[in-house]
C-alpha cells in the first residue's frame, strides 16, 4: 500500500514536470518549432505505466500552453494539431518493447526522427484541407508543404534535441532501469 501511494506521487510528480516542461517549451519558443512538445509526449509514453496518465501529458501540454498563443486558423486544423501531437506517446511505448540494447538506440534514433515528420505531413495537409491560405490543388498543396520545410527542421531539431535531454537527465538521476516500471495495469 505505501509503495503503491509513493508511485503514485512520483507519478504525479514526473508528469506535471514533463507538463512544466512542454508548456514552458513551447512559450519559449511557438514560432520556430523548436519545443520539447513530441519529446515529453515519447517520454512519457515510455516511463508511465499507465494509458491514463500518458495520454493526459501532450493534451495538458498543449492545452495549457495554447492560452498564451496564438489561436489556431480553424477547428480542424487544432483537431489535428492534438491528434498528431498525441501519436508520440505511441512510439514511446513502442520503446517500451525494444530487447536489446544495440536495438534500443536504434529506435531511441527511429523515434527522435518521427514526430517531426508525422506533424509536417499531418498538420500541413490539414492546413491546405481547411484554410484558404492555399489553393485547393496539388500546386496549393505542394505549396503549403514547401512553406513549411523551415518549420519541419525546426521541429526535427528541436525533437531530437529535447528527447536527448530527456533521456540524460533520466540517465543521470539514477532512473535509467525502465523495467521496473513496465508493469501494466
Amino acid at each position: 500500500m505505501k509503495a503503491n501511494r509513493q508511485r503514485n506521487i512520483q507519478d504525479l510528480v514526473v508528469f506535471f514536470l514533463f507538463v512544466g516542461i512542454g508548456v514552458a517549451g513551447r512559450w519559449g519558443q511557438p514560432e520556430w518549432c523548436f519545443t520539447p512538445t513530441a519529446a515529453v509526449a515519447i517520454f512519457a509514453g515510455w516511463y508511465f505505466s499507465r494509458w491514463q496518465i500518458v495520454a493526459l501529458v501532450p493534451l495538458s501540454t498543449l492545452a495549457i500552453s495554447d492560452l498564451l498563443l496564438p489561436a489556431y486558423g480553424s477547428m480542424p486544423v487544432m483537431v489535428a494539431t492534438y491528434f498528431v501531437m498525441a501519436l508520440p506517446v505511441a512510439l514511446g511505448r513502442w520503446q517500451r518493447q525494444s530487447p536489446a540494447p544495440r536495438r534500443r538506440a536504434f529506435r531511441w534514433a527511429l523515434i527522435s526522427l518521427a514526430p517531426a515528420t508525422m506533424f509536417f505531413v499531418i498538420s500541413n495537409f490539414a492546413v491546405w484541407a481547411f484554410e484558404n491560405m492555399y489553393e485547393k490543388s496539388f500546386t496549393g498543396l505542394m505549396n503549403c508543404y514547401w512553406a513549411a520545410v523551415p518549420f519541419y527542421r525546426w521541429m526535427l531539431a528541436g525533437d531530437v534535441f529535447y528527447l536527448g535531454v530527456l533521456l540524460s537527465c533520466f540517465a543521470l538521476a539514477g532512473m535509467a532501469q525502465p523495467a521496473r516500471r513496465l508493469v501494466t495495469e
